[in-house]
């Protein structure tokens, strides 16, 4: 690793095109912290896997700041490792993948080629948010089709399902791969529900139980057809590991962002592909820097389930950097040094709303 001599922190925010929904939560604009590390020969860019508020994970832009401030940048400058901080995944993901980015833009190594992809080009995904009406859930997704996706991933609630994923699979027809997501929002009291899904032809069921029912996943995976996905409860390549194993789940949702960063996902990958379980990319609304990340990592051999890989514009009229774009319903995959990608100088100025500046020749870090 080179030696690091400063570190930026961006708070951004950009407009969604759309409101976003899910069981827990309506996203009107993305909120996200950008890392921005630089060393003797390059600089590097993270992006926080975190949201404004503690309804997806434990974890927030706000405490990711904290902990990047008091904790992580501190022992970065030092020289010491960051996995001395337990948890705060979000935050020490995003450092220690802007760290590699540096690192690698250096060497002239893409990511792609760092992490072990296998493709140029991964399908691309869209998540469409939980609808107030099935017919209008229908004419979204027929829209989504129309732009190229192939497969969809739909957002579920109690009382907000399979009357849902009935007109989706009409509108979509037999061709389509149709995911749903439930966000942890319903409990092994509602197994026949669940169990009506099979009718459709979902491809996985993503985290129908709360993320700490490691046991309730099991038992249901035995009461339904359709194959069980974890995604909030995948925290650790442990896990994941822990997860196949009991029979919880037969897809892993992998996000850098809930299981520590880059190097800590490919392994999660490596534990799928040795236990012989389905890997899918989870996706967090990211901006462009997220988004090149993901899409790095999913060209990876074991992720064998279409994840959260949509186009820029599915999310934002003016992305952060270059957007990316679906082309016959595929992403590709940067082929440039590090992510491949970085912010654009005034795209970026337009949306940050907050910047710190910390150097190592300090003591501690100063904003401004």
């Amino acid at each position: 690793m080179q030696r690091v001599v400063a570190v930026d922190l961006f708070r951004i925010r950009l407009p969604l095109t759309k409101p976003f929904r899910t069981a827990r939560s309506t996203t009107t604009r993305k909120d996200a912290l950008l890392v921005r590390v630089v060393t003797d020969d390059a600089e590097g860019w993270g992006e926080v896997g975190a949201e404004v508020s503690p309804t997806y994970a434990p974890e927030t832009l706000d405490s990711a700041h904290l902990v990047l401030r008091d904790e992580l940048v501190p022992r970065l400058f030092a020289g010491a490792s960051l996995d001395a901080v337990r948890g705060h995944h979000a935050a020490r993901g995003a450092l220690s993948n802007a760290v590699l980015d540096a690192d690698l833009r250096a060497e002239g190594v893409s990511l792609a080629a760092f992490l072990g992809a296998a493709r140029d080009h991964v399908d691309a995904g869209v998540a469409l948010g939980r609808g107030d009406d099935p017919a209008g859930l229908a004419a979204e997704l027929s829209g989504y089709l129309e732009q190229g996706y192939r497969s969809c991933k739909l957002k579920i609630a109690p009382g907000h399902d399979v009357e849902f994923v009935a007109a989706a699979r009409a509108a979509a027809g037999s061709d389509v791969v149709i995911q749903v997501d439930a966000n942890g929002s319903y409990t092994l009291d509602d197994r026949d529900q669940l169990a009506a899904l099979d009718a459709f032809g979902v491809q996985c069921l993503e985290q129908p139980l709360a993320p700490d029912a490691l046991l309730d996943h099991a038992r249901l995976a035995e009461l339904i057809g359709t194959p069980i996905g974890l995604d909030e409860t995948i925290t650790s390549a442990t896990v994941a590991r822990d997860a196949v194993a009991s029979g919880a789940c037969s897809v892993v949702s992998i996000k850098a962002g809930l299981v520590g960063g880059l190097e800590a996902a490919r392994r999660t990958h490596d534990v799928c592909v040795a236990a012989g379980a389905d890997a899918r990319a989870g996706g967090m609304l990211e901006t462009g820097v997220g988004r090149a990340a993901l899409v790095a990592l999913a060209a990876l051999p074991g992720f064998t389930v279409t994840g959260d890989l949509s186009a820029s514009s599915r999310y934002f009229e003016h992305d952060v950097t270059e957007p990316f774009e679906l082309h016959a319903g595929r992403l590709t995959v940067p082929t440039g040094p590090g992510l491949g990608v970085a912010p654009l100088p005034d795209l970026l100025a337009r949306c940050t709303i907050a910047r710190e500046h910390w150097i190592s020749s300090e003591k501690a870090p100063r904003g401004r």
